[in-house]
């Protein structure tokens, strides 16, 4: 009965997120959903934090931005297009001015998650591996944190039925839950292109 009660109270309990401000980063990685076989939803940013003066505490963060679509154009067959070097030089040019875009919206993001988490040395494996349970806090979206000191985020995809056709479901989304708080990082449907552009320009 004790035991029932401590796990309730566990996943209940609220406490603020932890502050990163002096931690360092160590990995990061777009947010991001494909739509379909061409475009690309970049909805934030995920990064992980390491404490300089504790190298076995980690936290990561997860931010939401001004939603960017990438589109790449479709092309018809090598053939049109100019081979595989003009496709190779399409996409590395596209790579760069998608770099660009993010670059700058990345500049004002906000926070909705963290997940905090510590390292111990394993002398049988020679790795470390994680000391403890996770502890997770969700900005929920009436403005209200989640905090779990045993659950870790969970991510699943967000669809809804198709403004084109209502008869099938479209990725519009990633959604986050943590004990009983949703989160939800989506795009509007209106602003996702619906045309694919075919690219025969030779460059």
């Amino acid at each position: 009965m004790l035991l029932a009660l401590m796990f309730i109270v566990t996943l209940q309990t609220t406490s603020s997120p932890p502050d990163i401000k002096n931690f360092k980063p160590v990995l990061s990685k777009e947010l991001e959903f494909r739509i379909d076989d061409y475009k690309t939803a970049f909805v934030g940013r995920v990064i992980v934090y390491q404490n300089p003066d504790d190298q076995n505490e980690f936290v990561r963060v997860y931010y939401r931005q001004v939603v960017v679509i990438s589109e790449r154009a479709q092309e018809n067959s090598p053939a049109e297009t100019g081979g595989r070097d003009v496709d190779l030089s399409n996409l590395k040019y596209h790579s760069q001015q998608e770099g660009e875009v993010l670059g700058r919206v990345q500049q004002a993001t906000d926070i909705f998650a963290y997940v905090r988490w510590c390292t111990v040395h394993d002398p049988r494996t020679g790795q470390d591996i994680r000391d403890g349970f996770f502890q997770s806090w969700l900005l929920e979206q009436n403005g209200n944190w989640t905090f779990s000191s045993a659950y870790n985020l969970v991510t699943s995809p967000f669809s809804e039925p198709s403004k084109v056709d209502a008869k099938k479901s479209i990725i519009v989304g990633i959604k986050f839950t943590l004990v009983g708080g949703v989160h939800i990082v989506r795009v509007d449907q209106d602003d996702i292109p619906t045309r694919k552009e075919v690219t025969n320009e030779k460059k």
